[in-house]
């Protein structure tokens, strides 16, 4: 299914003000739609690697279809992700050289909006190396933390309000597929001071 930005908008706005006051402070909804049908162990690694990411601003992910959106939901600040490519270390990856990023935050007029993209084909190109003798829950936990670190990037620029990159952390420009793998990957103190300036005080947004 797919679905115009003008579409998207006005539906999440609708959710949006239906959940104004039945969603506590400090809770994020993403909305997730898929090119193709994702490796589901990828996803939930996914899911956890970005928590563990996103701890330090005490913020609760709810996770939810945008392909099964009503429109009826209470949910209060929504961030929609769309993963393009394959999620899945089963199909060998279609990369373009020359379109090398791995994922991108939407901005208009120099506002930047709630939805963000990442690209599984780009990530698992970059990390080929890493993928290709590991074991195949073992390439799942590997797609799944990289998707979460890429995924993490864009909602930093979304969060602090800010196009800004810095040289280490989370926020840095680009990664090396080594980085991708990596066992840890985070903000740096910069970057948490970055996020939580931005932060309504005693909100999470």
């Amino acid at each position: 299914m797919k679905f115009s930005t003008a579409f998207v908008l006005l539906m999440l706005s609708a959710i949006a003000l239906r959940g104004q006051i039945d969603e506590p402070a400090g809770a994020l909804t993403i909305y997730t739609r898929f090119a193709s049908v994702p490796s589901s162990l990828s996803i939930e690694y996914m899911k956890t690697e970005l928590e563990a990411i996103m701890l330090p601003f005490n913020l609760h992910f709810d996770w939810r279809s945008l392909e099964r959106a009503s429109g009826h939901e209470a949910v209060a600040e929504i961030v929609v992700v769309s993963f393009k490519g394959a999620c899945q270390t089963d199909t060998p990856p279609h990369w373009e050289p020359s379109a090398h990023m791995l994922g991108s935050t939407h901005i208009a007029d120099g506002r930047i909006l709630p939805f963000a993209d990442v690209d599984c084909d780009k990530i698992r190109e970059l990390m080929a190396t890493s993928l290709a003798p590991a074991s195949a829950p073992e390439r799942d936990r590997l797609l799944g933390h990289a998707m979460a670190r890429v995924l993490a990037h864009e909602l930093y620029h979304f969060l602090a309000h800010t196009t800004k990159h810095a040289s280490t952390g989370i926020a840095k420009a680009s990664y090396t597929g080594t980085e991708l793998a990596a066992g840890i990957l985070r903000f740096d103190e910069a970057q948490l001071r970055s996020v939580r300036a931005a932060l309504p005080s005693g909100a999470g947004f």
